[in-house]
C-alpha cells in the first residue's frame, strides 16, 4: 500500500465491516492491496512477532475486499501473497482469528493447511506464553472468534474436555465475582455449591436443547469453547463483582459449509438455547418471588440468577461484534421480530 492510498483503502475496509467491528480496525505491520486496472479492490494488514524457542510467528490481522468486488478473486490473492509475504520473513507459524460463523474465511483458511487450534493444543505449543499470543493476535476479546494456525493441530480436539474445561473456568470466574461482591472477605459457603449447580443446569440445558433441535434437522455440529472470553470474565469479575457467562457454541462440523444456506436450521438451534434460558431465568424469578420458599431456598436461586440473568441478556440480546458467538447473532439475522421479542423478554428481567 502506498501512503496516499490509505484512505481509500480504509474506506473499502469500512464498506466490507460493519458497525462496530470497524471501530477496532488498526494499521499495524504491512498492509498488502489488490488491484486491477488501477482500481483498489482490498487489503490485507500483516504483522509478525516472536514465539517461545526463538521461533517467529506471522498473523493475518485484517483482510478485507471491497463488497462490489465480489467474484474477482481479491481475497485469494491477498490471502496469498500474504502469506508469501510472512513465509519470506521467515514466520514458522501463521495465524489467524475467525469468527465461528464466517464459513468463507474458514474455508479460505482451511483449505490451505490451517486448522483451530484447541485451547489445549495451544498449552502444549507455548506454555503460558500462549497468553502473549493472544495479545499479539488481538485474541482476549473477541467472543465466538477462534485461533487459525498453519501448521495445523495435529491430531482430532475433544469437544466434552473443551466442554467442562469452559464450564469450570465460568465457574472459577462466577466465585471470584462473589468474592469481590464482598469485598474480598469471607467467603458464602452457599456459594460452593449453589452456582456449580446453576451454571450446570444453565449451560448442560442450553447445550442439550440445541443439540435436539439440530438433531431433529439432520445437521451435525460439534461444540467449541471461547477461550478469549477468559480475559473478559477475569476483568468484569475482578473490577465489577459480575459474572460474564461464555457457554460456547455449536457449528457445523468441517468446513464445507456457507453460513447463508445453514441459517434457517442455525437459526433454530439458537431459537433452542435462547428459549431455554429464557424460560429458566423467568421461572427461578417466578419461584423467588411467589412460591414462599424458605430462606435457604431463595438464597439458591439468588445465586441462580446471578448467573442466569446475564447470560439471558447475552445469549438473547447481543448481536453485535465483539460478541458475535452468541445465540442472538444468529436469530437477528435469520428471524428480526423473534430477535426483537427475545430481547425484550431478556431486557424486562432487569426491571422486575
Amino acid at each position: 500500500m502506498r501512503p496516499k492510498e490509505r484512505s481509500q483503502v480504509e474506506t473499502i475496509m469500512r464498506r466490507a465491516f460493519p458497525l462496530p467491528a470497524d471501530l477496532f480496525f488498526s494499521w499495524s505491520g504491512q498492509v498488502l492491496v489488490a488491484e486491477q486496472e488501477e482500481v483498489l479492490l482490498g487489503g490485507i494488514v500483516l504483522k509478525t512477532f516472536p514465539l517461545p524457542g526463538g521461533r517467529r510467528g506471522g498473523l493475518v490481522k485484517w483482510i478485507f475486499a471491497d463488497p462490489n468486488a465480489r467474484g474477482l478473486g481479491a481475497g485469494q490473492a491477498l490471502v496469498e501473497e500474504g502469506f508469501s509475504h510472512l513465509d519470506a520473513q521467515g514466520c514458522d507459524e501463521i495465524f489467524a482469528c475467525v469468527e465461528g460463523n464466517n464459513s468463507s474465511s474458514a474455508k479460505l483458511f482451511a483449505t490451505r493447511s490451517f486448522s483451530i487450534l484447541s485451547p489445549g493444543e495451544q498449552f502444549r505449543r507455548y506454555g503460558l506464553r500462549m497468553f502473549l499470543v493472544w495479545l499479539r493476535a488481538f485474541h482476549f476479546c473477541d467472543i465466538g472468534h477462534f485461533l487459525w494456525v498453519r501448521p495445523p493441530e495435529k491430531g482430532p480436539d475433544s469437544p466434552m474436555l473443551q466442554w467442562w474445561g469452559g464450564l469450570l473456568f465460568n465457574l472459577l470466574f462466577g466465585w471470584l465475582a462473589l468474592w469481590r461482591q464482598q469485598g474480598f472477605g469471607v467467603f458464602d459457603s452457599v456459594a460452593f455449591g449453589a452456582l456449580p449447580a446453576a451454571l450446570l443446569l444453565l449451560f448442560g440445558a442450553r447445550h442439550l436443547t440445541m443439540l435436539a433441535a439440530a438433531a431433529v434437522q439432520n445437521l451435525r455440529l460439534r461444540y467449541r469453547v471461547w477461550e478469549s472470553a477468559f480475559p473478559v470474565m477475569l476483568i468484569i469479575g475482578l473490577v465489577f463483582g459480575g459474572l460474564f457467562p461464555a457457554p460456547g457454541g455449536l457449528y457445523p462440523r468441517g468446513h464445507d459449509w456457507r453460513y447463508r444456506d445453514l441459517l434457517p436450521k442455525l437459526g433454530g438451534v439458537a431459537l433452542a438455547g435462547s428459549l431455554t434460558v429464557l424460560l429458566l431465568t423467568w421461572g427461578a424469578w417466578t419461584l423467588r418471588e411467589f412460591a414462599g420458599l424458605g430462606t435457604s431456598v431463595q438464597r439458591w436461586l439468588d445465586y441462580f440468577l446471578f448467573a442466569a440473568v446475564p447470560l439471558a441478556l447475552f445469549d438473547t440480546v447481543i448481536a453485535f461484534f465483539p460478541f458475535v458467538g452468541f445465540n442472538g447473532r444468529r436469530l437477528w439475522d435469520w428471524n428480526r421480530p423473534l430477535w426483537v421479542l427475545f430481547s425484550v423478554l431478556a431486557v424486562l428481567i432487569l426491571f422486575v
